[in-house]
C-alpha cells in the first residue's frame, strides 16, 4: 500500500527553525481507510547537530530536565545517535518508499504547529543542504485542524515526548476529528 499522508513529530531542543533535533518519529497514514502503517524512528546525534549550525536553547534543556524519565531517555547515549544529515536521508528514503508512486508534489507531511515540525525539519534538510521528500503544497497542519474540533478528545500517547508515540496518537486523534467534523481531505 502506497501512503500519501504522513503525520511527524519532532523532540528538539528548542522551537524555532534552526534548532537542533533530539528524534523524528512519522506515521504514515491512509486517511480515507483510517489506518496507520509501519512507522519511522530515529534518534538524533546533538553534536551531529551543532556541527551544522544548529543551536540548542537553555530553556528547552530545562525544560527536558522536568519530564518523565521515559522522555528523558530520549538522551541516553546521545553521543552514539545518528548524525542528522543520515537521518535527514533515512527520513527521505522511508517517504519516498512509503509513498511509492505518488508524486513528491502530492505527498503531505502533517506536523503539529505551522512553524514547528515541518518547519525545523525543513530547516535542518536546508542547513544541511539537502531537499526535502515533499513540496511545500504538501505542508499540513495538524493544529490548526485540532482547533476546529476543540471537543474531540486528544489520543494520549503510550510515551509522552517520544516522536513516534506522539505521531501516532495525533494520526489517530487526526482520524477522530475527520469522523468528528465529516471533513473530508
Amino acid at each position: 500500500m502506497a501512503y500519501k499522508d504522513f503525520m511527524l513529530d519532532l523532540e528538539s531542543m528548542g522551537t524555532d527553525p534552526k534548532d537542533a533535533l533530539l528524534s523524528i518519529g512519522i506515521s504514515p497514514m491512509n486517511i480515507e481507510e483510517r489506518t496507520i502503517g509501519k512507522g519511522f524512528y530515529t534518534r538524533i546525534s546533538l553534536e551531529s547537530c551543532q556541527e551544522l549550525g544548529m543551536n540548542i536553547n537553555a530553556s528547552t534543556v530545562i525544560w527536558w530536565l522536568e519530564q518523565s524519565q521515559e522522555a528523558r531517555d530520549e538522551f541516553k547515549g546521545n553521543y552514539a545517535h545518528t548524525p542528522i544529515t543520515t537521518a535527514l536521508a533515512a527520513v527521505s528514503e522511508f517517504i519516498s518508499n512509503q509513498a511509492g508512486d505518488t508524486p513528491q508534489d502530492q505527498i503531505r507531511v502533517w506536523g503539529n504547529g505551522s512553524m514547528m515540525d515541518n518547519a525545523l525539519l525543513l530547516a535542518a534538510y536546508d542547513m544541511a543542504g539537502m531537499s526535502a521528500p515533499w513540496t511545500h503544497r504538501g505542508d499540513m497542519c495538524y493544529r490548526t485542524l485540532r482547533a476546529l474540533a476543540p471537543n474531540v478528545e486528544r489520543v494520549k500517547p503510550t510515551i509522552a515526548h517520544h516522536a513516534l508515540s506522539d505521531a501516532e496518537a495525533q494520526a489517530k486523534t487526526l482520524f477522530a476529528i475527520l469522523d468528528e467534523t465529516g471533513l473530508t481531505l
